[in-house]
């Protein structure tokens, strides 16, 4: 695997998934092409002691692996999971875990936008966001904040992390130097353009 991100939801996916495939790398988007989900693919993996991504061996990429459906009884945020991520890290030193960035305000907006996200967020056990919390705007920026900030210490010294604002012309470079491709495709990508899921 090149590349897992460990940013939330309605912050790029959509368009990092467009921009890698353009670029000819295959991306894993919130779910596989047997429309299973990423997320659960990925702890299935871990609890039963595989490689993080052996149901993911055809993809290069990771663009969005959590899924927060309670009516479905799915609730998996691996790219929130440190666990999870140090388990990644262990299999794959190489990937490049990329924080994708974006203003914690405007991701809080975003999920209060969409299909009832924050009705679910709050139903949820999510690594940082306890069932019952993240009713408010305040508790979900925390939450959004505190991910940043535990993402920047944990891999202060990885040389294989990195974090790019989502907002910034920069990212194609950035991005493309990382993983050793032109990444095409991303002039277009618009923050709240996103699939279900995203």
């Amino acid at each position: 695997m090149k590349l897992m991100a460990i940013g939330f939801p309605k912050s790029g996916t959509t368009s990092l998934t467009r921009a890698l495939e353009m670029s000819g790398l295959k991306a894993a988007h919130w779910q596989d092409d047997k429309f299973r989900f990423v997320g659960q693919l990925i702890y299935h993996a871990v609890v039963n002691g595989l490689d993080p991504f052996a149901h993911l061996t055809d993809y290069d990429a990771v663009t969005q692996a959590d899924v927060c459906l309670p009516r479905k009884q799915k609730n998996y945020w691996p790219n929130l999971d440190f666990a999870i991520l140090a388990a990644i890290r262990r299999a794959h030193p190489t990937c490049l875990f990329l924080l994708n960035y974006r203003r914690p305000e405007a991701i809080c907006e975003s999920l209060m936008r969409w299909r009832g996200m924050q009705q679910r967020l709050v139903g949820s056990d999510i690594p940082g966001l306890p069932v019952g919390a993240g009713g408010t705007t305040e508790q979900l920026i925390n939450w959004i904040e505190n991910h940043f900030q535990a993402c920047r210490t944990y891999f202060a010294n990885d040389p294989h992390f990195l974090e790019i604002d989502i907002e910034s012309p920069d990212v194609p470079t950035q991005l493309g130097e990382a993983l050793g491709v032109q990444i095409k495709g991303w002039a277009d990508h618009k923050p709240d353009a996103i699939v279900p899921g995203a």
